[in-house]
C-alpha cells in the first residue's frame, strides 16, 4: 500500500507540474512583451476613444461618418487637381445641432470600436498570460475565448446599428432628398465570419478541455 501511494504521489506531482509549467518556447521576455503591446493599444484606443468623445459630445462642427456607398463625387485627382469622376462608400460631415438621436447615435459609433477593441485586448492579454503559464484547456480559457467571439460580434452589431441611425439623421439634415434615394447601405459580414471562426475555436478548446479531464480521470 505505502508502493501504490508513493506512485500516485509522484503521478499527481507530475501531473500538477505538466499543467503549470511554462511551456518551452516561451520566456518570462514573451510574456512582458505580450503585456507591453497590449497595454500600448489600450492606450492608444483610449486616446482616440477620448478624442472622438471631445469632437463630438458638444453637436458643434462635430465629424460624422455617413454610408453612402456608391455616390458619384468629383475627386480633385488628375493633373494640376483636375477632378475625376469616383463613387465613395463613407463620408465625413461636419454637422452641428443634431437631434438628441441623431448625436447619441453618432457618439455610438464613434466610441463602441475602441471600447470594445479594449475589452478584447484585455481577454487576450489574459488568455495569454495563461497559455505563456502553461495553461492549455480550462474552463477559464474556454470562456476567454467565447467572450472575444461575442465581443466582436456584438461590438460589429452595435456599431453598424448606430452607423445607419447616425448616418441616416445626418443626411436627412444636410442632404437632398432625391439623392437620399439612391443611397444604399453595404454589410461587411468579415466580422460575423470572424467571430463565428472564434467560437468555434472556443468549442475545440472546451471539447480538449473534457478530453484532458477524461484523461486525468485516467490516471
Amino acid at each position: 500500500m505505502a508502493y501504490r501511494s508513493s506512485i500516485t504521489s509522484i503521478i499527481d506531482m507530475r501531473g500538477a507540474d505538466m499543467t503549470t509549467r511554462t511551456p518551452w518556447f516561451t520566456s518570462r521576455a514573451d510574456l512582458l512583451s505580450v503585456q507591453v503591446v497590449g497595454a500600448a493599444v489600450i492606450l492608444w484606443q483610449a486616446i482616440g476613444l477620448v478624442a472622438s468623445v471631445a469632437r463630438i459630445a458638444p453637436n458643434r462642427d462635430a465629424p460624422v461618418d455617413v454610408m453612402v456607398a456608391g455616390a458619384p463625387v468629383d475627386l480633385p485627382l488628375g493633373p494640376d487637381g483636375a477632378p475625376l469622376a469616383a463613387t465613395v462608400d463613407t463620408a465625413t460631415l461636419t454637422v452641428s445641432d443634431m437631434p438628441v438621436a441623431t448625436h447619441v447615435a453618432a457618439l455610438g459609433a464613434a466610441v463602441v470600436p475602441p471600447l470594445a477593441t479594449i475589452a478584447v485586448t484585455i481577454c487576450v492579454l489574459m488568455l495569454c498570460r495563461r497559455m505563456l503559464a502553461g495553461q492549455f484547456f480550462s474552463g477559464t480559457i474556454t470562456r476567454l475565448i467565447t467572450a472575444v467571439s461575442l465581443l466582436v460580434a456584438g461590438g460589429w452589431v452595435a456599431w453598424f446599428g448606430c452607423s445607419v441611425l447616425a448616418s441616416n439623421g445626418v443626411l436627412a439634415l444636410v442632404a437632398d432628398r432625391s439623392i437620399l434615394e439612391e443611397i444604399t447601405f453595404q454589410v461587411s459580414w468579415t466580422p460575423v465570419l470572424t467571430s463565428m471562426a472564434i467560437g468555434a475555436l472556443a468549442a475545440a478548446f472546451h471539447a480538449g478541455e473534457r478530453l484532458q479531464r477524461d484523461a486525468e480521470g485516467l490516471v
